[in-house]
């Protein structure tokens, strides 16, 4: 780790730290950056050699991970994903859970559907709550506020969302455009974007191109990103200056954007408190 880096003091600044060095991992290492990433709850509660028999790797190897992130051993890593997943109270879910295992309805029912997919929208939102940190809010909203224009993209499923800033935007004192391609005026719209603007970009898999390439642009030009994504391990997400990875509720293959539209809407209304300080 370089000099100038600190240790992670919580799981955001973590996951921020391994996208920006995961491509000079080991192969051995990217393993098990790629487990700790994508099974956050399961590190938080499992002991070491659960972990390394789910990730497939030795023992050793998760301290070497742990080494290379900064830390004396895999347990002070540990830490931040313990602090950051066991605790918080779970009682309303699991009076939920148990409220919709006693109802008597078919599982095809209309009200079957609407309660399955509140508790799986409730579940995401939980989620998102644990796992978005105070200083990444802060960060991207100070983003925001220093901007001279804020453009925001988002594509098909995504596009709600991006659409849902642009509104709520375009009632603050900030400058917003909003890409959304109509004419094939993308280019055009992007054209004098520059490193004093900030593009918030909401890309979902499977990832449009479209958006993968203003990513690309927008880094070029030296404009902060900030994305709205499903995960943080993409190719481009090292581009990213702030990433906040939501899951999303999914019902029989339909997955919601209550847990992305409630990030948004957190973003605007704080970037618009910021006019009345």
């Amino acid at each position: 780790m370089d000099v100038e880096e600190q240790v992670p003091a919580d799981l955001d600044t973590l996951r921020e730290l391994i996208v920006k060095r995961y491509d000079s991992l080991s192969g051995r290492l990217q393993q098990v950056a790629d487990f700790v990433m994508a099974q956050p709850m399961l590190v938080a509660v499992e002991t070491m050699a659960t972990i390394a028999e789910q990730a497939n790797v030795p023992l050793s190897t998760l301290s070497r991970f742990s080494n290379a992130m900064g830390y004396s051993g895999f347990s002070s890593m540990q830490a931040l994903f313990r602090d950051q997943y066991l605790n918080r109270p779970r009682d309303y879910i699991e009076r939920v859970k148990k409220a919709r295992a006693t109802e008597e309805v078919s599982q095809d029912s209309p009200m079957a559907i609407f309660q399955d997919f509140g508790q799986a929208n409730i579940e995401a939102m939980e989620q998102l709550q644990m796992s978005v940190s105070p200083q990444k809010l802060e960060r991207a909203v100070s983003l925001l506020d220093g901007a001279e224009t804020i453009y925001i993209q988002g594509m098909r499923r995504a596009y709600p969302v991006a659409f849902y800033l642009w509104y709520a935007l375009m009632k603050s004192d900030n400058n917003v455009v909003l890409l959304d391609d109509h004419g094939g005026m993308l280019a055009p719209m992007t054209r004098r974007m520059n490193d004093k603007d900030v593009l918030i970009t909401v890309t979902f898999s499977p990832y449009a191109p479209e958006t993968s390439s203003l990513i690309d642009t927008a880094f070029e030009k030296g404009v902060p990103i900030v994305a709205i994504t499903d995960n943080q391990m993409t190719s481009q997400g090292s581009k990213m200056e702030v990433c906040f990875e939501v899951q999303e509720g999914e019902i029989m293959g339909f997955r919601s954007l209550s847990s992305s539209l409630y990030l948004a809407q957190t973003l605007a209304v704080s970037l618009m408190c910021q006019e009345v300080k």
